[in-house]
């Protein structure tokens, strides 16, 4: 017999029996949706992971100042510690000579106001390398110059949202805006970058499209710290290599810990490692998504092999007219695999497309990043194949082994 025989009997018999059709292939459309929505979201992690860690710079490390209270506060005190300062990162400069830059942050919680309209984003001192630190750059007009800086001067270089919110659809350069109660130029408008809120990842950044960047200079004559002169929110680094990096973050933390006088009041975030951690704990979901996948799909498998073991029951006597006919053991056998096959891939297919509804699902209402690649939908489909097989195989080798003579006297 031919196989596209087998093929017109296996839509024949499905066809003739829609609704066990159907209610056999439920097991392996919900086991494939599961898989293809598990692959998406774990996909989507994975490029929203690798954006965060593109935008906080996979050669860098972030020095962030810690607040201490209590009893580590007065130890602090005692030994002279104020916490992070600008000399801070001119000391890791003179010491590291694998430092490609390095620009200290300091943030301010002033109100930014252009006329009635008022910013919601902070402002942040800083210097001219913190652009080439974190290869962020102005799209418009410049940042900060060493020479704003050296004098002090109040301009100002704003993000994309604080531009939408301060000034609409207006050029922002070359305006006043108020910051607290000084008056800055605005000398530049940053690039609109992409920030995700990372729910299914560990890293977390705020929006830097909110922020306006001036000269920390003129943040710290015009805002002064009553309780820690020179002292700075974080400073970024950047490292020449990014294969140095760990071990760089470790020689810093000793500079640091030395100069600090043996406090940590400042916290080291290596942004590769917050990337291996994201990855760990998404492995672990992954790990889980797929359990349950797995038993969607067994006990898909399990229904299409009781099924299948029905059919051949009631198809015993036909069964023995093939035989009888002259059709072989591996043609009786390959038209039951056929059949269960048939189903299993039809159930992968229409279980695709509600992984894909699935995964469209989550990203709007759960707001996690989805993505449906060929890969996933590829797996998933496989994946129906291999259980129709696995599942058709005894039910198939039962028909094909089963006794003609015993078959045609079956009732």
């Amino acid at each position: 017999m031919q196989q596209s025989e087998h093929l017109r009997i296996g839509v024949r018999s499905i066809l003739a029996h829609k609704l066990r059709s159907l209610l056999t292939t439920l097991g392996i459309i919900f086991g494939v949706a599961a898989v293809v929505s598990m692959l998406s979201i774990a996909d989507g992690a994975r490029r929203e992971a690798v954006e965060q860690i593109r935008l906080l710079g996979t050669n860098n490390i972030r020095i962030n100042h810690v607040e201490l209270t209590g009893d580590l506060k007065e130890l602090a005190d005692a030994k002279g510690s104020s916490g992070l300062t600008h000399s801070d990162g001119s000391v890791l400069m003179r010491n590291l000579p694998n430092l490609t830059g390095v620009a200290p942050l300091r943030f301010v919680d002033e109100p930014v106001l252009f006329g009635n309209r008022e910013a919601t984003g902070r402002v942040v001192g800083t210097t001219a390398d913190y652009s080439r630190v974190t290869d962020f750059k102005a799209a418009r007009g410049r940042f900060i110059s060493p020479l704003d800086v050296r004098e002090g001067k109040r301009v100002a270089v704003i993000g994309a949202a604080a531009k939408a919110e301060l000034f609409g659809y207006r050029n922002p350069i070359g305006r006043k805006i108020r910051i607290g109660d000084a008056w800055f130029t605005v000398v530049g408008l940053m690039e609109s970058k992409t920030i995700r809120e990372a729910r299914a990842s560990v890293i977390q950044l705020r929006d830097i499209n909110t922020d306006i960047y001036t000269p920390i200079t003129a943040v710290n004559s015009r805002f002064p710290a009553p309780d820690r002169k020179g002292g700075v929110s974080e400073i970024a680094v950047q490292v020449s290599d990014a294969n140095q990096v760990e071990t760089t973050s470790g020689i810093v933390k000793r500079i640091l810990t030395r100069a600090h006088n043996g406090i940590e009041d400042f916290e080291i975030v290596v942004p590769a490692e917050l990337l291996a951690q994201a990855q760990s704990t998404q492995r672990v979901f992954n790990v889980v998504m797929g359990a349950i996948a797995g038993i969607s799909l067994l006990v898909g498998g399990i229904g299409i092999m009781n099924i299948m073991l029905t059919t051949v029951t009631e198809r015993t006597k036909e069964i023995g007219v093939r035989r009888a006919l002259g059709a072989t053991e591996d043609s009786i056998m390959r038209q039951f695999l056929v059949e269960t096959v048939l189903i299993s891939v039809a159930g992968g297919l229409a279980g695709i497309v509600v992984g894909a509804v699935m995964a469209r699902a989550i990203n709007v209402f759960a707001g996690w990043e989805t993505v449906i690649s060929m890969y996933s939908a590829t797996i998933a489909f496989g994946i129906s194949g291999l259980v129709g097989v696995l599942f058709g195989l005894y039910p198939a080798r039962r028909a094909a082994q089963m006794d003609p003579i015993t078959a045609l006297r079956f009732e």
